[in-house]
Parts: structure tokens; sequence; C-alpha cells
């Protein structure tokens, strides 16, 4: 029995073409069209058999697609949820385009010794994680350091050691003359002498 080839309308035979998945349906494909068809998908192949008007099974492709289609969907809105948590509030310095999380990168601080990464001193050396960030767009990479990094130690300056005014008792710099005793002579009064224990010997 001669069977009509859904694409072309043709007639074959026995040996002139096949049955063909389309969607989830076998349709009858001749020889000639079984070439053309055979590269696409169940999908494209049933989006061209229903567009025909020979599908012996018009209905089940109509729900197939609509099962297809509905399942792209959903698929879809699943990757751009994704997209949405890898998102962050960058923008591509290129393209303008928005940046995503891409992973973590380690450098090491220091120069790479017999043993592995070590610092100037010997010492082994500390790590810097930084975020690798990537354009959802054009595809370019950055290294973004979510922190600053830590400000290095700097020990107080050392004080400078002060001496005591045998005279009035306040404590000064070395360098100078006790700036209490300099005030009062230069306003016509006199030193405060109360302390007496603080005066050398030759004074008391």
């Amino acid at each position: 029995m001669a069977k009509r080839c859904i694409f072309c309308g043709k007639e074959f035979g026995l040996f002139g073409g096949g049955m063909v998945v389309c969607g989830d349906t076998n349709e009858p494909v001749c020889s000639n069209c079984v070439d053309m068809v055979t590269p696409l998908s169940p999908t494209e192949r049933a989006e061209k058999a229903l567009a025909t008007g020979r599908a012996l099974y018009p209905e089940e492709l109509q729900e197939f697609l609509d099962r297809d289609r509905k399942e792209q969907e959903q698929k879809q809105a699943r990757k751009e949820r994704a997209r949405q948590a890898i998102r962050t509030d960058k923008t591509c310095l290129r393209c303008g385009g928005p940046m995503e999380q891409y992973g973590k990168k380690l450098f090491h601080l220091g120069d790479e010794g017999l043993l592995g990464p070590v610092a100037r001193d010997g010492l082994f050396a500390s790590w810097l994680e930084a975020d690798v960030i990537r354009c959802a767009q054009c595809g370019m990479a950055e290294f973004y350091l979510p922190e600053p990094p830590p400000l290095p130690y700097l020990p107080d300056e050392e004080e400078e050691e002060l001496v005591t005014c045998p005279v009035c008792g306040t404590r000064h710099s070395p360098l100078i003359n006790c700036p209490n005793c300099v005030m009062k002579r230069g306003t016509g009064g006199r030193p405060d002498s109360t302390r007496q224990e603080n005066k050398p010997p030759w004074e008391k």
C-alpha cells in the first residue's frame, strides 16, 4: 500500500521511504525528505510536519509542541533565577553588562621558595583571597577584593624620656630649660621653691 510523504506530498512504495519520528509520533516520509529532516530535532520535525497540514497525528503533534514549549519556558526561568543568584551590583567596564560571581582565586604575598610561597624574611607568606567576577555579556573577568586589606601594625613612637626640674618639680624635655621656671622669670615672679626635696645639695 502506497504512503504519502507528509512533507512533500509525494507517494512512495515499500522501498521509497519510511517512518520518521516527529515529536513523539511516527510520520511517513519519502526517501528524498528523509535526508532533509534527519539533521533536525524531534521538535523541529514536529513543527514542520504540523505546518504542512498532512500529518497523520496533528493533535498528538500539537500536544507535544505545547508540552515542549512549557518545559523550555520552565528551563529558561530556572536558568534566569540561577543567574540572578550569582549576579552582583557591579557593571562591566568594557560593555556595561552585569557582572556575575565566577569563583575565588588565591594569591600568595611573597616569593616562591623551595617549600612553597615564602615571604622575604623567610617565613611562610600569607595568602590573599580575591573574588573573580565575569561579565554575562562579553565574558570579561576581573579580580575583586570585597574587603580592604588589613592595615600594617605600626608601633607607637618611643616617648622621649623627661627630666624633673630641681626647682619647681616640673617634668620637661631634657633638650630645653624648664618652661615653668622660664615663664615665671619672664613675668617677674620667682620659681616655686616649695619642693625643697628636689633642689640640688648646693642650694639647700
